[in-house]
């Protein structure tokens, strides 16, 4: 009888312990080179702010770049629909180098390897669903 009540505790202990823990995404970005530094990241939920406006992103992160790849992940994130904007920061000062232009000097990509001709590329382009549970997405940073 005491068996039987430690499995029902344990048991309802473990659901309560799962339930809320909401989606883990693994994001994997390739540069194109051996590059050092920083790769800056924001990851938005809706198209509001997308894609560079970090006060309108659910998490905005950095990762070391190491053997050419910047490795981000994230968990307890809401299911749904999603879009990541990055960038080298190869002198990690946070900011994007550009010429006077306006045109990217560094290296930088969307979810969905996504292009815009003359711009960046709309969210509905480099937007994905995340599902309930664990998910890994790719691109590269040029």
């Amino acid at each position: 009888m005491i068996n039987q009540a430690v499995i029902i505790l344990v048991s309802v202990l473990m659901a309560l312990t799962t339930q809320g823990t909401g989606s883990q995404i693994t994001i994997k970005i390739d540069l194109k080179s051996e590059a050092k530094g920083l790769v800056q990241l924001l990851l938005f939920k809706g198209e509001k702010g997308f894609p560079d406006q970090s006060d309108e992103a659910v998490l905005s992160a950095s990762a070391r770049v190491e053997n050419g790849k910047a490795i981000f992940k994230f968990s307890n994130l809401d299911k749904g629909t999603y879009a990541v904007a990055a960038f080298h920061d190869g002198n990690e000062d946070g900011e994007m180098r550009k010429t006077l232009l306006g045109i990217p000097k560094d290296a930088y990509g969307f979810s969905n390897n996504a292009r815009g001709t003359f711009s960046a590329p709309s969210f509905e382009s480099a937007s994905f669903e995340l599902p309930e549970g664990s998910h890994t997405i790719s691109f590269i940073l040029k």
